[in-house]
């Protein structure tokens, strides 16, 4: 018989998988989680460093999407506001998945991007 022939049996769908076999260790969530996050403190809270970063990123946001809407170029508000062009262009694109004016969205967006 050619093994491409034989049927292929999904292993959670038999009854062994889900019987249980004393003399395999039992696992829980616990045993895969990490003692702690890097960047968090030990109850998930984001440190004070990234905190910052973050403000800092949203008023970027905010700053360059309001001279945007008065028709400034990339070239410009980066000028105006001592920002990277490429960072600022990163903001506008982000910003522009939005209808509505979410600028914690675009701010976590461009966050991802650096």
């Amino acid at each position: 018989m050619d093994p491409n022939d034989r049927p292929q049996i999904d292993w959670e769908m038999t009854e062994e998988y889900y019987q249980d076999q004393p003399d395999r260790p039992e696992f829980r969530l616990e045993d895969f989680m990490d003692e702690e996050e890097p960047g968090t403190d030990h109850v998930g809270n984001v440190s004070r460093k990234q905190a910052q970063r973050f403000r800092k990123i949203t008023g970027d946001v905010h700053r360059v999407l309001a001279l945007g809407k008065d028709g400034k170029t990339v070239g410009e508000i980066a000028s105006e506001l001592g920002l990277e062009p490429q960072y600022v262009y990163d903001i506008q694109v982000s910003a522009q998945g939005f209808r509505e004016d979410d600028e914690i969205a675009v701010a976590h967006l461009v966050e991802m991007s650096l």
